[in-house]
């Protein structure tokens, strides 16, 4: 079974039901509709010489049109590579040379590849949207064929230290079943939407889709109109970051939310703080979700069995989560260690530079990063992070990245950039940096920084220093 099956099965039971609403205009489409204009967007990309084999970047604002872009995608058996609209073009032309991408599908007014002949998309929900090959005889690895490749996620940035995850249809459904055994998503569920789709779409509108509920997608995601949105379609799940319960906890409203049986955090460790600001505004409690990548949903805590909200919950069925030393041996209760995941949904491989899942894990176990410690039931609770990565509302990357753009700037001899705490982003970077000579107009750096960079990556200050600091083996020191 692919994903795009998923739908087609959902179409056959529920094709007049609303498969998914825009908030902002009102403009609906059925479950039925939604199968139509997926299979003539896949009908389209054919008649272009879409097929098996291919990586296709599709660029796409939030929006109705997203899904059957993407599910026609997916039934060419074309491997989808979701590119987030806000990149800009150095960073979207990196990914394509990374990827190895073939072509590229992207909406209306969205900057895309610009590079070959285009073609455009004439009527239907995807309308406007272009479609260009950007070369059509890149040659991935020859391993990626076989696994059945749904879609490669290239999370975190440009450099050759960010790799590109494959997702297969396979584990992908592995997923999607294993976290509907606790989320229990039905056709009677209206979820609001908020997420970017170009981070949040494998696992959870799939899932949604597969239940048959309806999504309203929200455009505007300010606080007020995610309320408004909430409470004038009698939402039943809200599923969103950290970043956005802090905002609508911070309205001050004090109505209870009595159609939501469930406000789920995802994408980054939430506070207690906003968690309690948030059930004392609306009366909800807050659920969350353990969500990696390479794994999926492998723990939630739904709230509902008396977990503290503290905890990101237990392992989902058909996952298993450990805690690790460093040499691999597993802590006991309530020792901190790293925390590894073991279950069918685990990704196939990293693309570039090119590693099987077999080369990654060790017996099975992906080793996470995660730093964390069980209670004796076995529910999770995070630490930290091993590594470096930098989270700004929720969106990951690396600080080398970032490096290697002030680096280039004339007069700048090296830096470090690293995560300081935000109260309410959850952190900014900053910039530590060393100079070959006096005079280096910071203005000007961060202006270099923002023509290069997505804007959360952009150093908020920039402090320079005698010299950074370094490990005895002469790498930059992270602590």
């Amino acid at each position: 079974m692919t994903l795009s099956d998923v739908l087609y099965t959902s179409g056959e039971r529920h094709a007049e039901r609303a498969a998914v609403t825009d908030v902002r205009s009102g403009r609906a489409m059925t479950y039925g509709a939604l199968v139509r204009e997926s299979r003539a967007v896949a009908g389209f990309l054919r008649t272009q010489g879409v097929g098996p084999g291919h990586r296709v970047a599709l660029v796409a604002p939030n929006g109705s049109s997203y899904l059957p872009a993407a599910f026609g995608l997916l039934e060419t058996g074309a491997c989808v590579v979701p590119l987030a609209t806000n990149l800009v073009p150095a960073e979207m032309a990196e990914i394509i040379r990374q990827i190895d991408v073939n072509a590229c599908l992207s909406a209306p007014a969205v900057r895309g590849a610009t590079i070959g002949q285009r073609s455009r998309v004439s009527g239907g929900a995807c309308d406007g949207f272009t479609f260009e090959w950007i070369d059509r005889g890149a040659a991935g690895p020859s391993e990626l064929s076989g696994l059945d490749p749904a879609f490669i996620r290239f999370t975190s940035g440009t450099t050759d230290r960010s790799k590109g995850v494959v997702l297969s249809h396979e584990a992908t459904l592995a997923r999607v079943e294993a976290a509907d055994r606790v989320l229990r998503f039905t056709a009677g569920d209206r979820i609001v939407w908020v997420l970017p789709l170009a981070y949040h779409f494998a696992v959870t509108i799939v899932a949604y889709v597969r239940a048959g509920a309806h999504i309203l997608m929200c455009g505007d995601t300010l606080p007020h109109a995610v309320i408004d949105a909430t409470r004038r379609f009698e939402a039943t799940v809200l599923y969103a970051s950290p970043f956005h319960f802090e905002r609508l906890a911070n309205l001050g409203a004090t109505d209870a939310l009595k159609s939501l049986r469930l406000a789920l955090s995802t994408s980054a460790p939430i506070s207690q703080a906003v968690i309690g600001t948030f059930e004392a505004a609306y009366g909800v409690p807050v659920a969350q979700a353990y969500g990696i990548i390479e794994a999926g949903l492998p723990c939630i805590n739904t709230r509902i069995d008396g977990l503290p909200a503290s905890s990101v919950g237990r392992p989902v069925p058909g996952y298993e989560v450990v805690v690790v030393s460093e040499d691999g041996t597993p802590v006991p209760a309530r020792e901190r260690g790293e925390v590894a995941v073991r279950g069918a949904g685990l990704f196939s491989a990293y693309y570039r530079p090119w590693q099987p899942r077999e080369g990654v894990t060790r017996d099975g176990w992906f080793h996470t990063g995660d730093i964390g410690w069980q209670d004796e039931s076995g529910a999770l609770y995070l630490a930290g992070r091993r590594n470096t990565v930098i989270l700004v509302a929720g969106v990951k990357f690396f600080p080398e990245e970032v490096e290697d753009c002030i680096n280039r700037f004339p007069g700048v001899k090296e830096s470090r950039v690293f995560g300081d705490a935000h109260p309410r982003l959850g952190q900014v970077p900053r910039a530590e940096i060393a100079l070959d000579a006096p005079g280096v107009d910071l203005d000007a750096l961060q202006a270099h920084c923002a023509g290069a960079l997505s804007s959360y990556k952009v150093p908020v200050e920039f402090t320079i220093v005698p010299a950074i600091a370094k490990t005895p083996g002469g790498k930059v020191l992270r602590r």
